[in-house]
Parts: C-alpha cells; sequence; structure tokens
C-alpha cells in the first residue's frame, strides 16, 4: 500500500494532456480553487483532492481528470457538480430586466468609455472582478453589485478618481420603503402620495449625481457639510429656477405649450376673455416643466384687461374664479402638486406701460392706459373670489396674490380696493406687497414666488429686466459657522467669508455654463427658447445669480454677544451684508452677467444648516441655535437677515431693523408681520400699510394663522386644538412658512419649532 508521502511524491511528477495536446503538470492548489470557484464546502475540500490523488495518473487527459471529479462531487452536492461539470456559467439580471450570460469585456469597456481608464488596467479590474464573482454562492447576478464590485476594486487599486466618474447613483430599498410609508417634509407644498413618491426617488438620484458628476469636489463637500448650501441640487443638471412672465406673446401669435407645436396642439391667439383665462394658466402649467421654482405672471391685470372691455363686473368675477380654481385645482406640477405661482397685480397701469400697444386675440387694440378702469375691475373681481374661499370655506393658497403700491396708491380713489385687500389680509393673510416709494425700487418691481425679486436695475430697461427672464439659481452661505470659525475676530470673519463667497461664485458659475447648454446646445428647454419676433421667449442674458445667506442674528449672537435687534449687532449684521453686496457687485463688472443678494427662504436649510453645527460644532452652537435640543430635527437657524421670530421688540422696531437690510438684498427680500388674526381688522391693517411703505421695506406681507374644522367646515383665526363649534380634534390648520401659505402638517419640524416661537406681532 502506498503511503502519503510516496503518494505526494508520485502527483507531483504526474502530467496532465491537455486538450491542445500540451502536457500540463498536476497541481493540487490549481484543483482546490477550481473547486472553491464551482462552489464547493471547504469542509469537504480536503476529501475531494485526497480522492483525485488517488485516481490521477500520467498521461490522464483533463477530459478523464473532470469525469473523475464530477463522480466524487456528484455523491456530495449534485448541483454543485453540473456547475463543476458545464463551468461556472455567471448570468447577469440586467437594467432592462433580462437575463445575459456574464461577460468581462463588458467591464473593460464600461470602465474606458465611462471613467477614461486605461484600457490594460481596465481588463486587470475585470479579470480581479471575474474571479471574486466566480467565488460568490450566487446563482444571479445584478448590474449594480457587479458595479460595486468594480468600484470596490478600484479603490483597492488605489483608483478614487476612476471609483467615482464610474460609481452608480440611486436610493437604498429601505429608503424607499420609508418614502412610500412616511413620505417627506421638505417641502410643505409636495404632499405625500403616488407622484411625490416617484419625484422623491427621483430627486435623490439627480442630486447624488450634481454632486458626483457637476460640480468638483471641494465645492460638493462644503455642500455636504454645511458650510454652503446647493438649493435644488435635484435640477441642477437641468434647469434654471424661477420665471416672470409677460402674456402678450402669447396673445399675440398663439400657444405651444411644448415650445415647438410637434407634440402638442397649437392654439391660435385668444380671442375671447374665457380662453385668455385659460392659456394665462396654461402657461403657467407649461414652463413649470422646464423650471426648477415660482412661476409668476406680472402685470396680471394689465394684460387681461383688453379681454373684458364690455363684460359685466359679474361676468368678470365668474373668468377670475376660473383662473383661481385652475391654478388651485391644476395638481399636475412636479411630484403631484399644485403649480407654485404669482400674480403681480397693480392698482393703475404703470407709466412705462401706458403707450405701449395693448395686445388682443392677436391685434392691437389702442394702449393700456385706455384699459385702467377693465383692470381695476379685474383686480376687485380677484379680490372677492380670494375673499370667498374655495366650497368649503378654506383660502386659496395659489397664486400668491402680489399688490404693487405706487405713488396714487393712497388716493381717495383707491380706499374701496385698498380696503378689500386689506380685507383679504384680515381673513386669510393672504397678500402681498411691493412698496414701489422708494427709489430704489426703479420703475418696475416684480416678485416670482417666496421672496425672489427682479427690478429696472440692470439694464434700465423695465421690460428687459423684469418680464420673460428670472432667477437662474441662488445658493447660500451658513453665516453662523463662519463666526465659529473666526473665534470673535473681525478680520477672520471677513476673510473666510469671502473664501465662502468664492465657493458660492464658483458653483453659481458652473449652473449657469450647464444652463446654457441645456437650453442652447442640448435644447431640452424649448418652451423657454421658442421665439417671439425672433427673440427667445426666455432672456436668459438678464436672469439673476444670486448669493443667499442663513443665520445672520446667530451669527451676530455668537461674534458679538448681541443679536441682530441689538445696536452694534445691527451695524455689524449690516456691514457683513453690505460686503456681500459690495462682491456681487465687483461680479458684475468681472463677468458681465447679473449678480445680487437675497434673503433665503430656508424652508429646509435653516434647520439643516442647525443640525449639521451642531454636529460639528456642538459647543458653539449651544449658545445660539434656537429649537429643543432633546429634538435634533427641532434645531433651526434665523432665516437671512431677519430678527428672531420672538425677538423681544415691537413691530415698529423690527421694521426699523429689517428695513436696513432690504435695499442691500436686491435679489429678494420680505418683511413677515405674524400672527396678526388677534387684531385683523382691516383698517387698522390699512394703516400700518400706509406706515410700512414709507419705510425701505420693499415686500411684506401680514400672516394670519387659520383652523378649519375637518368635521363641521367652519374656520377660524389661530392655530386651535378643538372645534369651538363642533368639539372636534379633526383639524386643518394653515400658515406662512417662509413664503406661501400651507397645511403645517407638510412641515418640517425645524419649521414646526419655529412656528411655536413666533411672536405675536399686532
Amino acid at each position: 500500500m502506498i503511503n502519503s508521502k510516496e503518494l505526494k511524491d508520485f502527483v507531483s511528477s504526474v502530467f496532465i494532456i491537455k486538450k491542445d495536446g500540451k502536457r500540463e503538470r498536476f497541481d493540487i492548489n490549481k484543483l482546490a480553487r477550481s473547486l472553491i470557484n464551482s462552489g464547493v464546502n471547504y469542509k469537504d475540500i480536503d476529501f475531494i483532492v485526497n480522492e483525485i490523488q488517488k485516481k490521477v495518473y500520467n498521461g490522464m487527459t483533463t477530459d478523464e481528470l473532470k469525469e473523475n471529479i464530477y463522480k466524487i462531487l456528484k455523491k456530495i452536492d449534485r448541483d454543485v457538480a453540473e456547475n463543476y461539470y458545464r463551468g461556472i456559467i455567471l448570468r447577469v439580471r440586467t437594467s432592462n430586466n433580462q437575463f445575459e450570460p456574464f461577460d468581462k469585456e463588458k467591464i473593460v469597456k464600461a470602465l474606458v468609455r465611462e471613467a477614461n481608464a486605461d484600457i490594460n488596467i481596465a481588463k486587470k479590474i475585470a479579470d480581479d472582478v471575474e474571479r471574486e464573482l466566480k467565488k460568490m454562492n450566487v446563482r444571479y447576478l445584478t448590474a449594480p453589485l457587479i458595479r460595486e464590485i468594480v468600484n470596490y476594486k478600484l479603490i483597492e487599486y488605489g483608483l478614487e478618481e476612476l471609483r467615482h466618474n464610474h460609481t452608480r447613483v440611486g436610493i437604498p430599498v429601505y429608503d424607499i420603503t420609508r418614502l412610500i410609508k412616511c413620505g417627506n417634509r421638505e417641502n410643505a407644498n409636495l404632499l405625500h402620495n403616488p407622484e411625490s413618491i416617484h419625484k422623491w426617488v427621483a430627486d435623490e438620484a439627480m442630486k447624488q449625481y450634481a454632486l458626483l458628476k457637476l460640480f468638483p469636489k471641494h465645492i460638493a463637500d462644503a455642500h455636504l457639510k454645511g458650510d454652503i448650501h446647493l438649493h435644488d441640487l435635484e435640477y441642477a443638471a437641468t434647469r434654471p429656477v424661477c420665471l416672470q412672465h409677460d402674456l402678450r406673446p402669447f396673445f399675440k401669435y398663439g400657444l405651444k405649450v411644448d415650445g415647438t407645436g410637434l407634440h402638442t396642439s397649437v392654439s391660435k391667439p385668444a380671442k375671447h376673455p374665457e380662453v385668455a383665462i385659460q392659456h394665462a394658466a396654461k402657461v403657467l402649467m407649461a414652463a413649470q416643466t422646464n423650471m426648477a421654482g415660482g412661476q409668476s405672471i406680472d402685470e396680471f391685470n394689465i394684460w387681461l384687461a383688453p379681454y373684458v372691455r364690455g363684460l359685466t363686473y359679474e361676468k368678470i368675477k365668474q373668468l377670475m374664479q376660473m383662473f383661481i380654481y385652475e391654478l388651485n385645482q391644476m395638481y399636475v406640477a412636479r411630484g403631484g402638486q399644485v403649480i407654485f405661482s404669482s400674480i403681480n397685480l397693480e392698482l393703475e397701469v404703470p407709466d412705462f406701460l401706458k403707450d405701449k400697444p395693448a395686445i388682443k386675440g392677436g391685434e392691437v387694440v389702442g394702449t393700456y392706459e385706455e384699459y385702467e378702469e377693465e383692470a381695476r375691475m379685474i383686480l376687485e373681481a380677484l379680490l372677492d373670489v380670494m375673499l370667498e374661499g374655495d366650497a368649503l370655506g378654506k383660502p386659496f393658497l395659489f397664486p400668491n396674490f402680489i399688490v404693487k403700491l405706487r405713488e396714487n396708491a393712497f388716493k381717495n380713489e383707491n380706499y374701496g380696493l385698498l380696503i378689500k385687500i386689506h380685507q383679504l389680509s384680515a381673513k386669510f393673510g393672504i397678500p402681498y406687497f411691493i412698496n414701489m416709494f422708494p427709489e430704489w425700487q426703479k420703475i418696475n418691481t416684480n416678485a416670482m414666488g417666496c421672496r425672489t425679486r427682479l427690478s429696472a436695475d440692470w439694464t434700465g430697461d423695465a421690460e428687459k429686466d423684469t418680464l420673460r427672464t428670472g432667477n437662474m439659481q441662488w445658493y447660500s452661505i451658513n453665516l453662523p459657522r463662519i463666526a465659529y470659525e473666526a473665534k470673535g475676530d473681525d478680520d477672520k470673519l471677513f476673510e473666510i467669508l469671502n473664501d465662502k463667497l468664492e465657493l458660492v461664485k464658483e458653483a453659481l458659475l458652473i449652473k449657469h455654463k450647464i444652463t446654457l447648454e441645456r437650453l442652447y446646445k442640448d435644447k431640452i428647454l424649448p418652451f423657454l427658447t421658442q421665439k417671439f419676433d425672433g427673440e427667445d421667449y426666455y432672456r436668459y442674458e438678464h436672469t439673476t445669480k444670486s448669493i443667499g445667506f442663513v443665520g445672520l442674528n446667530e451669527m451676530v449672537k455668537y461674534h458679538l454677544g448681541e443679536e441682530l435687534h441689538e445696536k452694534e449687532a445691527l451695524k455689524f449684521g449690516v456691514k457683513v451684508i453690505e460686503y456681500i453686496r459690495e462682491y456681487t457687485n465687483k461680479l458684475k463688472d468681472e463677468t458681465g452677467l447679473r449678480w445680487s443678494v437675497t434673503q433665503t427662504p430656508a424652508e429646509s436649510t435653516a434647520g439643516r444648516f442647525a443640525r449639521l453645527d451642531y454636529k460639528y460644532y456642538k459647543e458653539e452652537t449651544l449658545s445660539v441655535v434656537r429649537g429643543d435640543l432633546n429634538d435634533i430635527n427641532s434645531l433651526y437657524y434665523t432665516n437671512s437677515s431677519h430678527v428672531r421670530v420672538d425677538a423681544p421688540i415691537t413691530l415698529s422696531e423690527k421694521i426699523l431693523v429689517e428695513e436696513k437690510f432690504h435695499p442691500l438684498c436686491n435679489g429678494g427680500h420680505i418683511l413677515h408681520v405674524w400672527n396678526i388674526e388677534r387684531r385683523a381688522d382691516p383698517d387698522v391693517l390699512l394703516d400700518l400699510t400706509k406706515k410700512i411703505s414709507k419705510r425701505d421695506i420693499g415686500f411684506w406681507t401680514y400672516t394670519k394663522n387659520l383652523t378649519i374644522c375637518e368635521n363641521c367646515r367652519k374656520g377660524y383665526g389661530g392655530l386651535l386644538d378643538k372645534c369651538p363649534n363642533c368639539g372636534s380634534e379633526s383639524l386643518a390648520k394653515y400658515s406662512r412658512i417662509t413664503g406661501y401659505l400651507q397645511n403645517i402638517n407638510n412641515w418640517n419640524p425645524a419649521k414646526k419649532q419655529e412656528l411655536k416661537d413666533r411672536k405675536w406681532w399686532i
């Protein structure tokens, strides 16, 4: 009988005859590896190797060897035996839900195509990945799994840049399940429904794409760490933000909602008022497919005035009712929401439009100066519709209802309209006011959403500066963190601030370049680039690139030990925002682009910055952050340059503080007069409006909190816990979040905490 040593010596001298006739020394280690790759359990390897050593002989063919191994394996595990005998056939479930044999050449091609990898490196990675896959006991592979293993190998080889370009974006299964069950609270206008779930999933993929592909690592890292905030990341690759519409081109030439007329029906210019109203609503609906933010129509009642000449007031009211319901029932905007819309309205025809041709049905029908009475009737009809509310008595949440107050606003002939406007404020807290009295407001100024603003301060041409253009994008700076890092040093603070401004500038220039490509190279925004009289509808060259900021109050509190409503802190706060404004003014000269400073609405950013600072600068944050420290999600900073919502000051003192910043924030600003329900008297509010209009406040609104009983449908001022009429606790509560009214059930925890903290101002 041969002993084990003799057997090993014999086996080591054995040669196997390969299929091509060549001789190869029998290798026990190679045999063991092939068995492992076939899925053989480690504990069975020694037994199989020993059995084969007893059967192998000099001159044995590979087929004979394979047949012997197969017979032994069959006694242990038939499936493993079949794997071995046929050779391991890896199958891959592809992205189009088909099964294909694994092909490592696809890895090579992908690495070369997607990551610009050297062909030899790509082949080496592919070989390694194939070996790894064969070790796995996985019958069917997926493309994402293979990509993960490729990326792992790239990291293993120190090829981080290649991995960065080759990575896959997506969202974990757990997170999708959570979205389906619980929804998301980043945008209060986005309700929990099947469409919003799809949007949130798509948004996450596009956000990852933007951070991986569009922005360089230092900008992406600054966003992720909370130094800055890149708003609307999900749209960074595809579209700009806000747009201020002019209805005249559509009333003159007709409507192509797809911008080309090739995919949808084309309408001739509206001849009848009902059609004009529908076209106005459809312009907002169509444009939101090309834009990320608010859609607004400036001079709304002026453009429509020619269409209502000769109509009774009741007919005009019915038309306005149709428009308001269109905007509140077109449940078709991104992710299943109504369109985030605004209309800017006039008490009189402004001077810059008086001699302009009035358009109706494709024809000129005089000048707009001739239609002032019709414009006033449209405004009054809109007010009556908004005052009535919907069928259940709820307020119409859209459009944002913006009234411009020009030099003749407070004349006696406007008293009736002004009282109705303030009745609407007293009942629902809906209207916004643009104060055109300060000289810095120029010929025309308008608003497009929460506060984004255009004024005739760019070329001096009111139409080019404020119509058919908008805000390309705004990105924001975390001001409190700058104070934490400066540690009380003024020079250091402004040095760090300048560094953050440079980051935001770079990010905005990247977005500018991307948007130019989407508009004019890829041509995926056809509604914006459709031409009227040889000119693109969208005046992109006049769009604003805006730098926003969050937490000025907390910055000065940490830096000086005072808050914004205190004398020295206010002086320093103004100095900070003046620095930002001077920076943007210099950028205009350097780049030829339109730069501005905006008060960031910060619906989610105020909470995000606070949470990140609590994580990375906990000790510093404790002395300034707002919210409940036992609930991290409730933490927040004060929006932009506002005083904190419960500052121990009067409304007059608040105005004196916040008016310092409105002329500086030429990209957008707002004064919030919170919680007016205790004294919601139209005459009191009108008197307050007259006083505010004498100050440097450019844009403001009165917020009235509301409770609507879902049982008896009655409405009450204030945020109640029980219906006074029927005792029901099933209540819908409404208040203004940053710049629009919405049900507070849809708010994020930080904004809910801010709501609790808001002070009664009048």
